[in-house]
């Protein structure tokens, strides 16, 4: 598998930083999945791939820093050519989300429900899924790739939870929200830097992908936080744009 990160920002986007957005391709180079569509991918993703090569669009929730473009993925579904070979690119979408009434219905887009008690396949992934600790109602995503068993987990945005140890347990890539440092303290909207060394720790997780880290928030010190805190078994990647992991 191959994770590519567009935009890893938290909040609004900065420079050529926006905000949270992410393809996983499949091993084989043939499915590319697109996780959250934050400010400025629509733009950014063509930089990795041509956006009418995407298979599927996955929106953990709707908060403008995660689905801000998707509008804009459908006009250029929609119009720029030379068009998908693909037929239908679905676009899922939790079935409580409130982006329902805007999403076109037309050629080449096609938005479809998930729940998040009922794990699903997408494309050559088995999905799952497991509600966050967040304002509105978000979901973080657990990736096995069928034929490799290659295992990827994005929170999305959540403050700590216990149950969220298990939904990462073994993966090869963990993607954590990691908005503050941990001074913060224990909320009901981010992780902290120390909460999200824990989670890596706990989960015994391989790779580590710092990500969400506002523009305002001081990176350096978030960054030193979560290695002061890690088993130094496990990698530590800060997402920046054009970040490529194969795994």
């Amino acid at each position: 598998m191959k994770l590519y990160c567009i935009g890893s920002a938290g909040g609004y986007p900065l420079g050529d930083n926006g905000t949270t957005s992410y393809v996983v391709t499949s091993s084989d180079g043939a499915y590319h999945l697109l996780l959250d569509a934050g400010s400025g991918s629509a733009l950014a993703i063509e930089e990795y791939i041509p956006v009418n090569d995407l298979d599927a669009v996955w929106l953990s929730h709707d908060h403008p820093d995660h689905s801000a473009d998707i509008g804009i993925f459908q006009h250029l579904f929609f119009l720029k050519k030379p068009a998908s070979k693909k037929g239908l690119i679905p676009v899922y979408m939790n079935k409580n989300s409130s982006l329902w009434p805007i999403m076109m219905t037309d050629a080449s887009t096609e938005p479809r429900q998930y729940l998040i008690e009922e794990p699903m396949d997408i494309g050559p992934f088995k999905a799952s899924f497991i509600k966050t600790t967040h304002p509105v109602e978000c979901a973080a995503i657990r990736l096995e790739e069928k034929t490799t068993q290659k295992v990827l987990v994005f929170t999305a945005d959540s403050g700590w939870q216990d149950t969220m140890v298990n939904f990462a347990k073994n993966a090869d890539v963990l993607i954590a929200d990691t908005n503050f440092p941990a001074a913060k303290g224990r909320n009901t909207i981010h992780m902290t830097s120390t909460e999200v060394a824990t989670l890596a720790n706990m989960a015994e997780v391989k790779q580590l992908v710092v990500s969400h880290i506002p523009p305002q928030a001081d990176g350096d010190q978030i960054m030193s936080e979560v290695t002061m805190a890690i088993q130094p078994t496990i990698n530590i990647i800060k997402a920046v744009p054009k970040l490529e992991i194969e795994f």
